[in-house]
């Protein structure tokens, strides 16, 4: 059989995808990879420069993807100007998750490698990282409702952590269970309803 570029390529990737997911980054090791996709060491390294980069060639366009749809769906809160504004602003926060969640799904592979096998490359803290960005918006959102709510000393930075962490965690999990968008979506409307009603009693609004 002739000797075809593509097939090769295909062929490391999807042995790597197993391996990884299997044995974590660090353990698989670029011979057994390369033993079950049929071809050399030599060969692989026509395609990959290292083990990290064959990583980053199976996840790096669905953490491209994740990124940008965070970019684009940003929350502004510079129009916070009074309880009304500050519920609508959760709901938008929490409940606006659909679009993420779709794509998310349609990485679903990629995306669990990278929050359950990436330990010893870039993408090890990646899921820690999407938790902070979601803790620093909070607490910028709180600092705005400040002269519109009664009490808002009451939600500490660990309340924050929870809940936040409870939210990315749930979406995750449903992604590893093999739940379709369109139950984890609901999941995932009743966490946020859980932690909605959370805030507006500790802000008593």
């Amino acid at each position: 059989m002739p000797y075809s570029y593509d097939l090769t390529h295909e062929n490391i990737l999807k042995s790597a995808a197993e391996h990884f997911k299997n044995e974590g980054f660090r353990e698989a090791s670029i011979r057994s990879i390369c033993h079950d996709a049929g071809v050399t060491n030599g060969a692989f390294y026509a395609h990959f420069n290292s083990k990290e980069d064959l990583f980053n060639d199976l996840v790096g366009d669905a953490i491209d993807g994740l990124n940008k749809i965070y970019s684009e769906e940003e929350d502004e809160y510079e129009s916070v100007r009074n309880t009304e504004d500050i519920l609508k602003a959760f709901k938008k926060t929490y409940l606006s998750t659909d679009k993420l969640i779709r794509y998310m799904c349609t990485k679903r592979e990629p995306l669990l490698l990278v929050v359950e096998s990436s330990g010893g490359t870039g993408y090890e803290y990646f899921k820690d990282m999407l938790i902070d960005n979601e803790i620093e918006n909070m607490k910028q959102f709180l600092e705005l409702c400040k002269p519109h709510v009664k009490s808002i000393e009451a939600i500490s930075d660990n309340i924050i952590r929870l809940g936040t962490t409870f939210l990315v965690d749930s979406i995750f999990n449903g992604l590893k269970k093999g739940m379709t968008a369109e139950e984890i979506i609901e999941e995932i409307k009743a966490v946020s309803e859980y932690c909605i009603a959370g805030y507006r009693k500790l802000m008593e609004i």
